[in-house]
């Protein structure tokens, strides 16, 4: 097994790979995981992307690659052909640990890595000290499951999602994860700048799928009142939407508003004639899980995300 830098190979040599990766996502999450692919492919053929390859006999089995954001290194994705599967994303996943945390400037490396089970990366990420959080991807069956009933929300305004709040939604994001578990996974949560950065990622970008304006929600405290919670949605697969983020400020969460927003965005999807939503969730968040299991999803798969913090 010969491990190379990303860099050195061009889109065509990973595309049995790509293809194989694809189907992954789609059999087990419901994903279509194609315009992800196809961003890959172009960055790949750019030379931008740093990352690792790994080759067996010149044929390409795995790869992963990471990206930086300031002080922060992501791992954006790893993948390894199911026959390879074992020792060769340790190999990848060391290499690309080693990198980041040798690049000067960088002490934080976060990752969620949703194709892989819960124990199949720990050995390595803990190794290096990362700590783990176990985390749920949920699905909901919109065919056999009933329509869900309204709540009253008395002087809560529902309205569809305007770009004209984005920076007030980053503000929201930030009280919403104050001391919260998910800020610890990603930090992003905890800054003006970093929710800004997150919001133009899920609305603008295809890494959580196609942002779908229906279904996508404000909910506003009384006429002209600030903004208290958000639903934001996408599609992922045909058929198939996606919550990418439901939060609610602390004043208001336990009033009905996070369900209020959940309903109507899956509501949403049905009369639109999709079949299933999807959403992941921390385990730890017991009282967003519970509240997703009394809607109907179940938990189709579970992973882990993990965090190092430079000492």
């Amino acid at each position: 097994m010969e491990i190379l830098d990303l860099r050195q190979l061009r889109a065509h040599d990973l595309e049995p790979l790509l293809e194989e990766e694809t189907r992954v996502w789609r059999e087990q999450l419901r994903w279509d995981y194609r315009n992800s692919a196809d961003l890959v492919r172009r960055f790949v053929d750019a030379r931008s992307l740093p990352g690792y390859v790994a080759l067996d006999n010149g044929r390409t089995v795995g790869y992963s690659f990471f990206v930086y954001e300031d002080h922060k290194g992501l791992i954006g994705n790893l993948f390894v052909s199911r026959p390879y599967c074992g020792p060769t994303e340790g190999r990848l996943l060391a290499h690309v640990i080693e990198t980041m945390q040798g690049t000067p400037g960088i002490r934080r490396i976060e990752a969620q890595l949703m194709t892989f089970w819960p124990g199949a990366l720990e050995p390595v990420f803990r190794q290096e000290r990362f700590e783990a959080h176990c985390r749920l991807f949920m699905l909901l069956e919109l065919a056999s499951a009933p329509p869900l009933p309204a709540r009253e929300t008395p002087a809560i305004q529902f309205l569809p999602w305007d770009e004209r709040h984005f920076d007030a939604a980053a503000e929201l994001i930030v009280r919403a994860y104050h001391d919260h578990v998910d800020s610890q996974i990603n930090d992003q949560y905890c800054s003006q700048a970093g929710a800004v950065r997150f919001l133009r990622n899920i609305i603008h970008y295809p890494g959580c799928g196609s942002f779908q304006q229906t279904g996508s929600l404000l909910a506003f405290h009384g006429q002209g009142g600030g903004l208290c919670g958000m639903v934001l949605t996408s599609v992922v697969g045909p058929g198939v939407g996606h919550v990418t983020q439901v939060c609610v400020t602390p004043e208001f969460q336990g009033t009905g508003v996070g369900y209020e927003l959940m309903r109507r965005g899956i509501e949403s999807f049905r009369e639109s004639g999709f079949t299933s939503v999807s959403l992941t969730v921390t385990a730890a968040n017991g009282q967003a899980v519970r509240l997703y299991e009394r809607m109907g999803f179940g938990t189709l798969k579970e992973f882990s995300a993990f965090v190092w913090n430079r000492q």
